[in-house]
């Protein structure tokens, strides 16, 4: 059944709060305030490398993003190796002196405990990073250090809080002025969020004009690096807040083999691509992505998407930014509490009864 016309008044700051009584809106809002507040917890907190061969940063869901997204950010120029760790254990190659960054916004993700405890066990240097639970008493009982956060929020609504902790922590890791460069981050996000809040009209407000255009398709959201995670960011909110399936990928991988089936599948213009561009892609790349977005717009409209600031950190958060009000405004669209995630709070309840939890 169509969708049928869209009605001008649907993306109205009055539309967007009546689908959203749990004030996602001003979730979303409060990243630059976020990411000032967690930066200052993490100074302070330093963890440094010393006999350390690796950094950890442990985490799932909305807790293992902000790693995603800080990893890509200093890659080029990190001392050590900094992986990103989603299951219950440590890779094998972990050893006695690496760094452990445990993220745990509940504070009771399982497999984030899991992988914690065997990091004590092998003798890691941990930092627990969470609002408290179990990961914060694990820690305080190893003797680690413990960054508190807020607590209150969805997990994906506090990426700003965990993500700003990581350059204050982390400065022994990375070589340049990682504060510097998210305050300027910051100043930058201020001022999209003039230009993406409720109250600026789709004529002049690019996340709704691109949730419309939205509407009705999967979108398959692709990053080169480092906008890889950034992709995945935007999968993630469209996922949860606006309760859509929605795919990421990475280029250049993905034109040695999906470009096959945006090129030959009819059922193709049911899908949305959203290329994640950067002012700063090598030569090579941009020629790639020009000829990709080419190819698949024989089949289907194709996104092209790029934020303006001058800096790598704020291009990257400018259009990390811009994903979660498409995701808020796509919620509202579809008229769906953007707040609420009950599948997921589903498994867990059935995971805790198979495991005899209360």
């Amino acid at each position: 059944m169509s969708a049928g016309p869209l009605r001008p008044a649907l993306l109205e700051a009055s539309a967007v709060a009546r689908t959203d009584p749990g004030k996602m809106r001003e979730i979303i809002a409060s990243m630059p305030e976020q990411l000032l507040e967690g930066l200052r917890r993490g100074i302070g907190t330093h963890a440094p490398l010393q006999d350390a061969r690796h950094v950890f940063v442990v985490g799932m869901g909305g807790s293992a993003i902000a790693g995603d997204i800080f990893r890509a950010w200093i890659a080029s120029r990190s001392k050590v190796p900094i992986q990103v760790v989603r299951d219950y254990r440590l890779p094998s190659y972990a050893q006695p002196g690496d760094v452990v960054v445990a993220v745990s916004y509940s504070g009771e993700t399982e497999e984030t405990l899991a992988a914690t405890a065997d990091g004590i066990k092998l003798g890691c240097h941990l930092v627990a990073v969470t609002s408290g639970g179990t990961l914060a008493s694990l820690a305080r009982s190893a003797k680690a250090d413990v960054v508190e956060i807020p607590g209150g929020l969805p997990p994906r609504g506090a990426f700003g809080h965990l993500f700003g902790i990581l350059p204050g922590i982390g400065e022994d890791w990375v070589y340049g002025d990682l504060r510097g460069e998210l305050e300027r981050a910051v100043v930058h996000l201020k001022g999209l969020r003039e230009r993406l809040r409720p109250d600026t009209p789709k004529s002049r407000n690019r996340a709704k004009a691109l949730a419309v255009r939205l509407r009705g398709k999967t979108p398959v959201v692709y990053g080169a690096p480092p906008f890889t995670a950034v992709a995945k960011r935007w999968q993630t909110q469209l996922n949860e807040n606006a309760k859509v399936l929605a795919f990421s990928s990475e280029f250049p991988e993905a034109d040695h083999n999906e470009l096959v089936g945006w090129c030959s599948d009819g059922t193709s213009r049911r899908f949305a691509p959203v290329f994640l561009r950067d002012s700063d892609e090598t030569p090579e790349m941009r020629r790639r992505l020009d000829a990709t977005a080419a190819l698949m717009a024989r089949g289907a409209k194709v996104e092209q998407l790029e934020d303006e600031d001058d800096e790598l950190l704020g291009r990257m958060l400018g259009l990390l930014f811009l994903g979660d009000y498409v995701s808020l405004y796509l919620a509202t669209l579809r008229r769906v509490d953007p707040l609420p995630v009950a599948p997921i709070d589903e498994l867990k309840a059935r995971l805790a009864r198979r495991h005899g939890k209360s």
